[in-house]
């Protein structure tokens, strides 16, 4: 039997932490998302060397679901092993930085384009209304408070994420949503710079008004400045970083 319509789940949630809890997520994915949330926003620096040991007396968890956990963080290059000394954080390069940002170009500006001629009026909606959130949420991140960034790259995730989801493809979502959540390590990077964007740099209410207007060369050109004026700003700040 062949089904004619599928439905894309969003895997970037916003819901409240009360709707997290009620989902009781397992003491690896617990011991996943805590770990990567310390790598990514460099409470864990690249280049940290550490055992199990060391994240077992700070975690108070056992030894399973940190090594389950540090497998997984493996699988996504986050985390190394070092034979018979322990894990060290993988360090990161700008050639990361480039090839990143290059695949981020040619699929979100993909996914804008056809999302442009696809959107349905609920995709639409969850367009607009995540772009509003998350501006709102930009002019609230005056210093680098990480429960604020968090919040904010929580939201950037959601409405990149909702962006692909609009396309209709569910192929073209699952690529953008590896790119994203490997792109997820230099957002806070990126965020913490006192550098600002370009001034052809487009932001979320703009891609989501040309999407919306059906524009679809319009939001694909407008998503391209959007991810360049990122990575100049990234690589401007990791180049002042390394003065």
């Amino acid at each position: 039997m062949i089904i004619s319509t599928r439905t894309i789940v969003p895997v970037f949630q916003t819901e409240s932490a009360g709707a997290e809890r009620a989902r009781a997520p397992s003491l690896t994915a617990r011991a996943y998302e805590a770990i990567r949330h310390r790598i990514l926003t460099c409470q864990m620096p690249p280049g940290l060397t550490f055992t199990e040991a060391d994240l077992l007396a700070e975690m108070e968890m056992s030894k399973t679901p940190i090594r389950e956990a540090l497998l997984r963080l493996q699988v996504e290059g986050l985390v190394e092993t070092i034979p018979r000394r322990g894990y060290v954080v993988s360090v990161l390069h700008v050639a990361d930085i480039g090839e990143i940002f290059d695949v981020r170009a040619m699929v979100e500006g993909t996914c804008a384009e056809v999302a442009a001629q696809r959107a349905t009026p609920e995709d639409l909606e969850r367009i607009v209304s995540l772009a509003q959130r998350s501006s709102a949420a930009y002019d609230r991140v005056v210093d680098p408070d990480l429960r604020l960034l968090r919040e904010q790259a929580v939201l950037n995730n959601a409405f990149h994420e909702a962006i692909a989801i609009a396309t209709g493809n569910a192929r073209l979502h699952r690529i953008a949503v590896q790119i994203i959540r490997e792109y997820e390590r230099f957002f806070f990077l990126e965020w913490r710079s006192e550098l600002r964007y370009p001034p052809d740099h487009k932001d979320h209410a703009e891609i989501g008004r040309l999407i919306a207007a059906g524009d679809a060369a319009g939001a694909r050109g407008a998503m391209v400045a959007h991810v360049e004026g990122a990575r100049a700003t990234l690589l401007a700040a990791v180049a002042g970083s390394a003065r």
